[in-house]
């Protein structure tokens, strides 16, 4: 039997990955950013017969943010290679180069200088 057969007949069988706090993501972004604590949020959660431990909506908050940050930094990258004429994502500090100095001595230190002393 082929994979894609069995997918097809076992399809209604096929658990979908979906966290019961999914359908209150925007009440507990809201109590969050209210100033809420977990604790609190987990009653919130408890009136509306979702059971979970501290450490799942802690986890599910935080896949949350993380989510949110990525696509944030996704934006970001969009308009800064949308600016640049070429594409190029541009240099957000451009640092000059010193050719006579090694990359690893730091930039405060003038590398003449201490030649010139010896």
């Amino acid at each position: 039997m082929h994979v894609d057969e069995f997918i097809k007949m076992n399809a209604s069988e096929r658990s979908a990955k979906h966290s019961q706090l999914t359908p209150f993501r925007d009440a507990i972004i809201k109590l969050k950013n209210e100033g809420f604590t977990e604790r609190k949020i987990l009653e919130f959660l408890a009136l509306n017969n979702v059971v979970v431990n501290q450490s799942t909506l802690h986890r599910y908050m935080r896949r949350q943010a993380d989510s949110q940050e990525q696509k944030k930094k996704a934006t970001e990258t969009v308009r800064q290679r949308q600016a640049a004429p070429n594409g190029d994502v541009p240099n957000k500090s451009p640092k000059a180069v010193d050719s006579t100095k090694p990359s690893w001595v730091p930039d405060h230190i003038n590398v003449d200088e201490l030649l010139s002393k010896s």
